[in-house]
């Protein structure tokens, strides 16, 4: 059946000197760190892979973990396992439970950092929840033997379809920036599997500020892992310093607000992703509002 084909030439640098070197050489290469989704695709291997595969998982310098007194990085063949054993006392909240719901307790020694926000056509709950934590990724893009390093917003890395915005140059994500300033208020959920079931899943990240009876410097991203990566700055102002309670008719107004937005947006998505969108968008604030009233 696989008379002919041959397997795929990998090459594994130990450093990132020898990692440009190879780009170089070899432009078309696959970048390849755990493998989860590049091996979850259907009839991936084998198959014809022009310039073979870089196999990142021997570059020590990607697997670091360091923090100051103002950030957390995070180098981009840490495993979700890792982060999550060595990141309990300085890691927010949110970001813990993105990690723990991201896969299988198997799965997630093989899920990276770096792989999961590099998926090129499909967006996980990790980006969606580094979005609302303003985090940072450093993109290296090596092209004609010569290297530059760029700090990007993990919110800027897709456009509004969640497609992966790194341009035509060969690029290596290698570390991302965690902030140790957000809100008291975290909050994600997703629904269906965003691989096994993307069609009907959806992600939706908030994060909020709570000072005496109002909210500072809300954050709200939405995810349709196929579909849309939407952030929505205008729902975000007027969430930012409203009063709390919120009343149940502003609620629903709000909520409306955001679908009226998707819709107009993302044409692709589906009624029952919107409403399930929706709900939960809602949800988040009614549990604000209850936070408010039992303080």
């Amino acid at each position: 059946m696989y008379e002919g084909i041959r397997s795929p030439v990998i090459h594994t640098p130990k450093t990132l000197s020898e990692f440009a070197a190879i780009a170089w050489r070899y432009p078309q290469a696959i970048l390849w760190a755990g493998g989860t989704y590049l091996m979850s695709q259907k009839e991936y291997y084998p198959s014809e892979i022009k310039d073979g595969i870089i196999d990142l998982g021997g570059m020590e310098e990607l697997k670091k973990i360091t923090r100051n007194d103002r950030f957390v990085e995070i180098g981009s063949m840490v495993t979700t396992s890792q982060l999550l054993s060595a990141g309990k006392l300085v890691l927010p909240d949110i970001l813990q439970e993105t990690l723990r719901t991201l896969a299988s307790q198997i799965v997630r020694h093989q899920v990276t950092i770096g792989g999961s926000l590099c998926v090129p056509d499909l967006r996980l709950p990790l980006s969606t929840t580094l979005a609302v934590l303003d985090a940072m990724a450093e993109i290296k893009y090596y092209q004609g033997g010569k290297v530059s390093t760029h700090w990007i917003p993990i919110a800027k890395l897709y456009d509004r379809e969640g497609k992966l915005l790194l341009g035509e140059q060969k690029a290596l994500l290698t570390r991302v920036r965690i902030g140790l300033e957000y809100g008291d208020y975290q909050k994600i959920i997703t629904v269906e599997d965003p691989i096994r079931t993307t069609d009907e899943c959806v992600i939706v990240a908030f994060q909020a500020k709570r000072s005496q009876n109002s909210l500072n410097k809300a954050q709200f991203c939405i995810t349709f892992p196929n579909k849309a990566f939407h952030i929505s700055k205008d729902l975000e102002s007027k969430l930012s310093g409203i009063t709390l309670p919120i009343h149940p008719e502003r609620v629903n107004t709000l909520s409306y607000e955001l679908v009226t937005e998707l819709t107009k947006m993302h044409s692709a998505i589906s009624d029952l992703q919107l409403e399930r969108g929706r709900r939960i968008f809602e949800s988040f604030l009614h549990e604000l509002n209850a936070k408010s009233l039992s303080q």
